[in-house]
């Protein structure tokens, strides 16, 4: 199996849509493109939202999503429909645009593009009830992994990859959890790609991990789902 290194590439701001296997990957943190416009319908669900992490997490991602797509698509940031589904993903209303998802944790935020279904997942590693969490919705096999590793890695690598297949998905969390499994031995699949099944769909999951720039000992994982591996993916570092 390549390493993920081989497929992933740092990239200035990409001028075009991915096409074909590529996908692009946006990392930035909460301030960027501050001034770009949101939808009325984006900044009412923003305000209502009584968390402020929470608000400024939502607000940023749109923020960002709307500016890339403008630049690619040569439209006014708050002309673009951008809705939610049913099950509450967010998709473009248009012929031939781009699938994207929005992630974000600790200080960063982060979006996924491509001309077929994608999710992704962003988490910053650090201390939390990883066995009991793992117990609950891991197999035996990997809440085994996660026992025997002092580091939280084992489970935050597991979590990340689960979560950006069921975001790849769109019927949500609740519903997908429990019918997630790796058809991979997901202990020798570190730094490459897994495969994730949920139900009779199979998604192939790439996972990686990034410092953060400044910090010592701070890592964020990161994991993109798609049906198919992509044959590049570029990451643009806006931070």
């Amino acid at each position: 199996m390549r390493n993920i290194q081989e497929f992933l590439i740092n990239s200035p701001f990409p001028g075009v849509i991915p096409k074909g296997k590529e996908a692009a990957l946006f990392l930035a943190h909460f301030d960027v493109f501050s001034k770009t416009p949101v939808s009325d319908e984006e900044r009412k669900r923003g305000e209502s939202m009584s968390s402020t992490a929470s608000r400024q997490a939502f607000l940023a991602g749109r923020r960002l999503v709307r500016n890339i797509l403008s630049s690619w698509l040569s439209v006014d940031p708050v002309e673009l429909q951008i809705l939610l589904s049913s099950e509450g993903k967010p998709y473009l209303v248009g012929d031939s645009v781009p699938f994207f998802s929005i992630t974000h944790s600790g200080d960063l935020m982060m979006v996924a593009f491509s001309e077929e279904e994608i999710g992704a997942d962003l988490e910053l590693e650090r201390q939390l009830h990883s066995v009991a969490i793992a117990s609950r919705f891991f197999s035996d096999k990997e809440s085994r992994l996660v026992t025997d590793e002092k580091s939280h890695a084992p489970f935050f690598r597991l979590w990340t990859c689960r979560e950006a297949a069921i975001k790849a998905d769109g019927r949500g969390m609740g519903k997908l959890l429990a019918q997630t499994k790796f058809k991979d031995a997901p202990e020798k699949n570190e730094g490459g790609r897994m495969n994730v099944e949920i139900g009779s769909n199979s998604w192939s999951v790439a996972h990686w991990t990034i410092g953060m720039m400044g910090i010592l000992d701070q890592r964020y994982h990161v994991a993109l789902a798609t049906k198919i591996r992509p044959s590049l993916i570029r990451w643009c570092d806006l931070r």
